[in-house]
């Protein structure tokens, strides 16, 4: 049975008569971004139902492995481009309005500065490629914390919810069990549980939904400067710009995450450094691959040495990070669905966004992939005009990758 099949029998009870429609309960594991994503759109779902007369359908309860939601840090930042217009139908109005509130330089998007796609060759300072966005394009570069925060809102999230295995009480529900005891039962359960995700470890078993480690290292930073010190920073663009060395290999990525109060002359702003390089022997002179260091004191020393031969602004910007600055190792990882592999749930088990298709941070997609998956499956949930869709008509999967 496909989770379109069994939607369209919990709600509208197949070959009965009923005089209400009964309720899907979806249990949703992850409040990442796809997971409070789906959970808005469903809000907004069904405030538009019963604004049209009808039944809101769905009800949702949201699980999270960890204590808080920045527990572990909230990342840094995302651009939202291509799935913008679906982020705007996803989410509540009062929510979609206040989009444009999380981004790192608010003010250059008042000034109408969408800024550029520039990548600078590290050696000289110079871009070796500068393409000028097209009017009327439209992106956000958001700052992770300030999105999450506002995808938060209203939401009652169960925290210290790490999963720990799926059953199948009846024929059309399915139970989430958590290592604290708790239980969730509902008639869907999605996966927005992230790169580790454990419903794909269930769904695909633990072997085949193992990540691929790429053979390249990266560290993430965020860092505040005073504002003067970012002025070339920002005559390279006022949001993010990109660059490489072409003489030692190695990717460097520089965005804005918090602007001071506009008009202020003595305020910091943090930024985000990304920096990354070939794990192969070699490199550096180092005989092994170098993994990244895991204490701060070497992490800023091992950048100083890769930025040692770097021109400005990235050279002053490595060599004068401060040393309260936070680095986090990232593991580049992706992960490929293979459908052949996959467990039958008839249909009441699916994944979005990393969970369902981890790819890289060099793809830059990963964000407005999740966004899209929400959409789908949102869509593909909703009922059309005064009668359900008649979801077994539907060919797709909820969740795909069209990359």
């Amino acid at each position: 049975m496909s989770i379109l099949k069994l939607v369209k029998g919990v709600l509208y009870g197949e070959g009965e008569h009923h005089e209400k429609p009964k309720k899907t309960h979806i249990v949703i594991i992850g409040a990442g971004l796809t997971g409070l994503l789906l959970a808005q759109g469903l809000r907004k779902l069904n405030a538009r139902l019963e604004a049209e007369g009808q039944s809101a359908p769905f009800t949702f309860s949201i699980h999270e492995r960890d204590e808080s939601s920045f527990y572990r840090g909230g990342g840094f930042s995302l651009t939202i481009h291509w799935a913008l217009q679906q982020l705007y139908d996803i989410l509540p109005e009062e929510l979609s309005a206040r989009i444009f509130e999380c981004v790192g330089n608010p003010d250059a998007i008042k000034n109408g500065q969408m800024g550029s796609f520039t990548f600078l060759n590290l050696r000289t300072g110079e871009p070796a490629l500068k393409t000028t966005i097209p009017p009327g394009w439209k992106g956000a570069r958001m700052s992770r914390v300030r999105f999450l925060q506002l995808l938060m809102t209203d939401l009652d999230i169960h925290y210290s919810h790490r999963l720990s295995q799926i059953t199948f009480p009846t024929d059309n529900t399915v139970r989430a069990h958590f290592e604290n005891g708790d239980q969730e039962t509902g008639n869907l359960l999605i996966g927005a549980d992230g790169a580790n995700s454990v419903v794909r470890r269930f769904v695909y078993g633990a072997e085949n939904s193992k990540n691929t480690q790429l053979p390249i290292r990266m560290l993430n930073c965020r860092s505040e400067y005073p504002l003067e010190e970012l002025e070339a920073c920002l005559r390279v663009d006022p949001h993010l710009f990109h660059a490489g060395d072409p003489v030692q290999d190695g990717y460097f990525m520089f965005a804005f995450l918090d602007m001071p109060p506009a008009g202020s002359k003595n305020g910091k702003a943090g930024v985000q450094l990304t920096i990354s390089w070939p794990y192969e022997s070699g490199y550096l002179g180092q005989e092994a691959p170098s993994d990244p260091p895991t204490e701060l004191p070497e992490q800023l020393a091992w950048l100083k040495h890769m930025a040692k031969h770097w021109a400005n602004p990235v050279h002053d910007l490595i060599y004068g990070m401060p040393d309260d600055s936070i680095v986090r190792v990232i593991r580049v990882q992706e992960w490929m669905p293979n459908d052949a592999n996959r467990r039958p749930t008839d249909g009441r088990i699916t994944t979005v966004g990393d969970a369902a298709h981890l790819m890289t941070s060099f793809r830059g997609e990963n964000a407005n992939h999740g966004v899209v998956d929400v959409a789908k499956l949102l869509a593909l949930l909703a009922p059309s005009g005064n009668k359900p869709t008649d979801l077994r008509e539907v060919p797709v999967p909820v969740s795909t990758d069209d990359a």
